[in-house]
């Protein structure tokens, strides 16, 4: 199938499932087919689809079969719930963590080809390092957003990293696929990721990945982010902590 076929049926699935609503929450085939104008042979096999991957569900009457959306999207949903209000379970134990460290912590989601940073707990240093709430950056820059890009679909990174435009913020910030996939794999082997001034000079940035408690898919990374001399703990103690802070919110979600 090529693209454009591809996008076709895709544009028509979306049809399908758009034409639920909370007034019109099951309906038929035939609905269906008169609703979008798309062929009846067409709308059973997307329905037939859509069934196999739980994003219809199919009840059977005396006289009638019925659809209706599936529990995919309850699940789906709710990922996207938690996603939404991670920083408010996360938030208490970032205060702690800078209260204990005098670091700045920072959360970040993956947000299209970038890391979004959705919290942050500055430091009371002088100078500031943190990225602003709101702030992007490049999935393939510094410890935060490569966490990111380590966990997520190997076939979505790829796609991501084939697309990259590859601006360098620093010297240190990599400048080629080849380069970021070996730290790929360095994070997925041990679980953490160490940045050296990758956005901004003179800095460590180290960072932990948050899964979503139901499907174990990457959520959002924790990271700390200081200058070389404000770090004054050896950098296991730094990672070990940040690897039990990541667990302690994943359980405060689960409950």
């Amino acid at each position: 199938m090529n693209d454009k076929k591809s996008a076709s049926s895709i544009e028509k699935a979306l049809q399908l499932l758009n034409c639920f609503s909370e007034k019109r929450f099951q309906m038929t085939a035939e609905d269906l087919v008169k609703t979008t104008g798309i062929p009846k042979s067409s709308v059973f096999r997307m329905l037939t689809t859509l069934e196999e991957y739980n994003y219809i569900k199919r009840t059977k009457t005396a006289h009638k079969t019925w659809y209706s959306l599936g529990f995919s999207f309850f699940e789906k949903g709710m990922m996207v719930h938690r996603q939404f209000n991670i920083k408010d379970y996360a938030r208490s134990r970032m205060i702690e963590l800078r209260n204990e460290w005098n670091l700045n912590i920072q959360l970040a989601i993956q947000d299209g080809h970038d890391a979004l940073y959705i919290e942050q707990v500055p430091s009371w240093r002088p100078i500031q390092l943190y990225p602003a709430i709101g702030r992007r950056a490049p999935l393939y820059a510094a410890s935060c957003p490569r966490t990111l890009l380590a966990y997520m679909e190997e076939s979505e990174r790829k796609a991501i990293l084939n697309q990259a435009k590859w601006k360098k913020f620093t010297s240190a910030t990599p400048a080629n696929i080849e380069e970021t996939e070996n730290a790929i794999q360095q994070i997925i082997k041990t679980g953490y990721s160490i940045s050296r001034g990758e956005l901004i000079e003179g800095t460590i940035g180290i960072a932990v990945p948050i899964f979503e408690p139901v499907t174990n898919e990457i959520w959002a990374a924790l990271s700390i982010v200081g200058l070389d001399k404000d770090f004054e703990k050896d950098t296991f103690y730094y990672i070990n902590v940040l690897k039990e802070t990541a667990k302690e919110i994943q359980n405060s979600i689960k409950t």
